[in-house]
């Protein structure tokens, strides 16, 4: 604890790497205006906003049922290799962004979108990905919540090979 006492007393260490000087009073909670405070965006920009959200993601309630009906898109586990070797949704394709390629992605079955999950919400895997797959000019949409909240919900997934070893953060 320490350690952190020191930032908060204004350390110079903090302005050296920052590059600027760091009040940490401007940042307690007492000083942040509460979000239960803010104005609500006026409903026709919030449609439009949750529209477009639909348009670039899927949920994976959706994702599970469009695969009991057969209906499912092509599916890319965006995380690292080992851990979609030890549990994936069934039928993905491990693809990190240096490997998207449009002969990969051409070789994918046709669909309306290519569905692409990562480690969770917090995580930017499934967006570099996807990035790269619509930068090649395939539609796409990144399913929310990643595994984590696949693996949250229940669903079953299937595993490449056998663990070797527990896996602390995939």
């Amino acid at each position: 604890m320490a350690r952190f006492e020191q930032f908060e007393q204004g350390s110079p260490d903090v302005a050296e790497i920052t590059g600027m000087p760091v009040d940490f009073a401007e940042h307690t909670p007492d000083r942040r205006p509460e979000a239960i405070d803010a104005p609500a965006l006026p409903p026709r920009v919030m449609a439009a906003l949750m529209a477009h959200r639909l348009e670039f993601e899927i949920d994976v309630c959706d994702l599970f049922d469009a695969q009991l009906r057969g209906k499912a898109p092509p599916l890319i586990d965006a995380r690292i290799g080992r851990a979609y070797r030890t549990a994936h949704i069934a039928g993905a394709v491990n693809m990190d962004p240096e490997n998207v390629s449009r002969s990969a992605l051409q070789a994918l079955p046709r669909a309306p979108y290519i569905a692409v999950y990562g480690s969770d919400a917090q995580r930017l895997d499934a967006v570099r990905v996807s990035h790269a797959i619509a930068e090649l000019g395939f539609a796409v949409k990144i399913v929310n919540g990643g595994f984590a909240a696949w693996t949250e919900q229940g669903f079953p997934v299937a595993q490449t090979s056998a663990p070797t070893h527990r896996i602390a953060a995939l």
